[in-house]
């Protein structure tokens, strides 16, 4: 399941050429994905252990977890979330072209 809704994810940030709003929608869904990842860091029992003398504690396949990874990806995300909200804007059908512009004016 996991599996689907990454690919899902990738073919929405993908499709950026096409649909922007797509894009920024698949952006902000790996936004969510790399947080809910890095979040297991903080909420894994042993991962903060003071006696392993650094962070994190080496957890042998673990490791991957807290290198670049989803530090990386998560800020590729948020630039490519960056660049479709742009590109959507300038096309004229971004997320603030129904009401909440006249809001911001």
């Amino acid at each position: 399941m996991l599996g689907v809704v990454e690919v899902t994810v990738a073919i929405l940030i993908a499709a950026r050429p096409f649909s922007p709003r797509a894009s920024a929608l698949g952006s902000a869904l790996a936004i969510g994905m790399f947080l809910t990842t890095l979040s297991f860091l903080f909420t894994t029992p042993g991962v903060w252990e003071p006696s392993a003398g650094a962070f994190p504690r080496d957890l042998g396949i673990a490791r991957a977890v807290p290198h670049q990874g989803p530090w990386s990806l998560l800020g590729v995300s948020l630039w490519t979330l960056g660049d479709s909200w742009m590109a959507s804007e300038r096309r004229g059908g971004g997320p603030l072209s129904y009401g909440i512009r006249s809001l911001l004016k």
